[in-house]
C-alpha cells in the first residue's frame, strides 16, 4: 500500500475523545484544558488500534476509529467555550467534523479496493487537518493541535 492511505488515516488520530460541560461558559484556559483532555483520551484509544497493511485493513481500522471520533465530536460540542472564542470554536468544530467525513469517504474506498479513490481523499483531509490544527492553537490547546 502506498504511503498515502497511512497517513490519511494518521490524519483522525489528532482528534479528541472525551468530555462534558457544565452548561456555563468557560474561560478560554478552561475549555482549552478540557478540550486537549478530550483529545489525549481519544489518541490513547487510538494508538492502541493496529496500523494497517492493506485497504482491507485500513478500512476496518476506519470502522474502529469512526465510533472514537463520534464520541470526541459529541463531548467537544458539549464544551461551552467563552463568548469571545465562539466562533472560532465553531469553525474548529467544523474542520473536525470535516476530518470524520473524510475518514467515511476513506473507509468506504477502502472497502470497494478503490485505492486511487482513497488517495483522492488525502488532500482534503490533509487541509481539514492543517485548518482545525490551526484553530486548535488559536484557541490555546496544546493536544489538540498536534498530528
Amino acid at each position: 500500500m502506498t504511503r498515502a492511505a497511512p497517513i490519511a488515516l494518521a490524519l483522525v488520530f489528532v482528534l479528541p475523545g472525551c468530555g462534558g460541560s457544565s452548561g456555563k461558559a468557560l474561560t478560554k484556559e478552561e475549555y482549552a484544558s478540557k478540550a486537549d483532555a478530550i483529545c489525549g483520551k481519544s489518541n490513547e484509544q487510538t494508538k492502541s488500534l493496529a496500523t494497517p497493511k492493506s485497504l482491507s485493513d485500513l478500512a476496518k481500522l476506519a470502522d474502529k476509529t469512526l465510533p472514537i471520533l463520534d464520541h470526541a465530536i459529541n463531548d467537544l460540542s458539549k464544551l461551552q467555550p467563552p463568548a469571545g472564542e465562539k466562533a472560532v470554536s465553531d469553525q474548529w468544530l467544523t474542520q473536525v467534523r470535516n476530518l470524520k467525513g473524510d475518514l467515511q469517504e476513506i473507509r468506504d474506498n477502502a472497502k470497494t479496493g478503490n485505492l486511487k479513490a482513497v488517495q483522492g481523499v488525502v488532500p482534503k483531509a490533509q487541509e481539514h487537518n492543517s485548518q482545525s490544527n490551526q484553530l486548535a492553537t488559536q484557541l490555546g490547546m496544546s493536544v489538540c493541535n498536534k498530528d
